[in-house]
C-alpha cells in the first residue's frame, strides 16, 4: 500500500469470507476506481471516472466517514475501507436471501454489475425506484425484510401484541418540535402525521444510525438528548461562523433556517435552509477552523 497526496492507494482486490469482525470483510486495499464504485453504489453522488482529489469525490468520502463515525480525513483510510467492504458484503448476502440471484452474489467487497442488477430486482419487488443504487432507504427495507424473516417464538401465555406502535412519552421535545428538527435536517416527512408513521420512523432510524444510537425508529430519551446536543452544537457553530448573537437553543425554528441559508450562501452550498448531513458536516469544519485561528 502507498500514499499519494494524502490518499491511500491500493492494489486490486479479490473476494473474501465474512467474519464477525468488520475488517475481516476486506482482503486487500481498494483501488480508487473500486472505492468510487462502492460509494456510487451506496448512493453517494461521486463521478466514477474522477480523480481522487476531485472535490466531489472528497466530499463523498467525507460524507461516508461522517455518517458512519469514521476518522474524517477525506482519505481512503483503513477504517473507511473496512466499513465499505463490510456494508457491501452484508448487502450481497442479504440480496442472496431475498431476491436469490442466479448465480448468487459472491459476498465480496465490490459493487459491480451483478450487485447492481440484484439491487434493481429487489427495488422492483419492493416498489422502490429501480436505480440499482443501494441507498439508505433500500438497505433499510432489505434489513427490515431480513429481520421479519427471522422466526419468533412466543409463549402460549404471552399477552397479545399491541395493535399499533406507540411512541415513548417525550420529556425534552414535543412531537411537533421533533418533526421540525427532522424536516430541518432535510427529511421528507409529513409534519402532521404521528411520529410512528413509516417515513418518520425511517428518518429517526437514520439519525439513530448516524449518531450511534439504538436503531428503534422511535424517539426515546437517548435520541432526544442526542438531538438536543446536535441542535445546540449546530446553533453554536452558526453563532461562531456568522459572528452573531444567535441564541444557543435546542430547536429548529425560522431563525435557524434563516441562519442556515446565510451560511449556505456564504460557502457556496445549495441554499435551502435545511441542515442536511453535508451542511452539518461543513458547519463543524468551518467552526472548528475558526476556533483554531
Amino acid at each position: 500500500m502507498r500514499r499519494i497526496s494524502g490518499w491511500v492507494m491500493g492494489s486490486l482486490v479479490s473476494g473474501m469470507i465474512l467474519c464477525p469482525a468488520v475488517n475481516a470483510a476486506r482482503s486487500q486495499d481498494y483501488t480508487v476506481a473500486q472505492f468510487l464504485s462502492v460509494l456510487n453504489g451506496l448512493g453517494y453522488a461521486v463521478p466514477l471516472n474522477a480523480p481522487i482529489d476531485d472535490p466531489r469525490v472528497r466530499q463523498g468520502i467525507r460524507e461516508f466517514q461522517f455518517q458512519f463515525q469514521l476518522p474524517v480525513d477525506e482519505t481512503l483510510n483503513i477504517p473507511t475501507q473496512d466499513k465499505a467492504a463490510d456494508i457491501v458484503r452484508t448487502l450481497q448476502l442479504g440480496l442472496n436471501r431475498t431476491v436469490r440471484p442466479n448465480p448468487e452474489l459472491p459476498g465480496s467487497q465490490f459493487y459491480g454489475k451483478q450487485t447492481e442488477e440484484a439491487v434493481k430486482k429487489f427495488q422492483q419487488q419492493n416498489r422502490l425506484p429501480a436505480t440499482g443504487i443501494a441507498n439508505l432507504e433500500t438497505r433499510r427495507r432489505l434489513n427490515d425484510l431480513l429481520n421479519d424473516a427471522v422466526p419468533r417464538t412466543e409463549s402460549q401465555n404471552s399477552p397479545p401484541s399491541q395493535p399499533a406502535l406507540q411512541s415513548p412519552a417525550l420529556s425534552i421535545y414535543t412531537d411537533a418540535q421533533i418533526k421540525a428538527i427532522l424536516a430541518g435536517f432535510g427529511y421528507d416527512i409529513n409534519q402532521k402525521a404521528p411520529l410512528t408513521d413509516a417515513p418518520t420512523r425511517r428518518a429517526i432510524r437514520e439519525l439513530q444510525q448516524i449518531y450511534g444510537l439504538s436503531e428503534t425508529g422511535l424517539v426515546n430519551r437517548a435520541t432526544e438528548e442526542k438531538l438536543s446536543s446536535v441542535m445546540r452544537n449546530l446553533r453554536n457553530n452558526l453563532k461562531t461562523i456568522l459572528r452573531s448573537d444567535f441564541a444557543i437553543a435546542q430547536y429548529y425554528d425560522s431563525a435557524t433556517q434563516a441562519a442556515i441559508r446565510q451560511f449556505q450562501a456564504r460557502y457556496g452550498l445549495r441554499v435551502t435552509g435545511l441542515a442536511n448531513l453535508e451542511t452539518r458536516s461543513r458547519l463543524d469544519d468551518e467552526a472548528r477552523r475558526l476556533r483554531r485561528n
